[in-house]
């Protein structure tokens, strides 16, 4: 009862307006791309479970990317620090090509290793998840946390 209260809490008045079915706007989903062990794609995952609405799709290695359709709308790419400096630069230029509008970020320790134009935002390895959910939403466009998941709200 009070998850249902707090959540009622963040209802503005405008939300309830729309709830005859003229204007009602789902939050928009995302489809984030993990370029990177299997298990990296697993923590990507659970930092995507605090956010709203995402799809996601996990290529192991940048050869898998060929895999992932073309009509596929990848908003997001997460480029992982086990990929060498060769498949971050090759990874980096196919989604730039494939899917021209997509973000990229590299998790990533150090300087150097990726020209600029090749990806968009970097996040240490070791930056917490929340660090990494607000890169992830910073890039979507405005993509945020679910309102009931909002500290102190809860």
């Amino acid at each position: 009862m009070s998850r249902l209260s707090n959540s009622a809490k963040g209802i503005e008045e405008t939300s309830i307006g729309c709830m005859d079915g003229r204007d009602v706007q789902l939050p928009r989903a995302i489809h984030v791309l993990s370029v990177g062990p299997v298990d990296f794609g697993s923590k990507v995952h659970d930092v995507l479970l605090d956010g709203p609405n995402s799809r996601l799709s996990i290529a192991p290695d940048y050869r898998e990317l060929w895999a992932i359709p073309k009509q596929d709308s990848i908003q997001v790419a997460i480029l992982h620090d086990t990929l060498s400096s060769f498949e971050l630069e090759d990874a980096s230029r196919f989604i730039r090509r494939r899917w021209p509008h997509a973000r990229i970020l590299v998790l990533r320790s150090g300087e150097g290793f990726l020209e600029d134009a090749l990806y968009d935002e970097r996040v240490a390895l070791t930056a917490a998840p929340e660090v990494l959910l607000a890169a992830i939403g910073r890039l979507a466009g405005g993509w945020q946390k679910c309102p009931h998941n909002r500290e102190g709200t809860e």
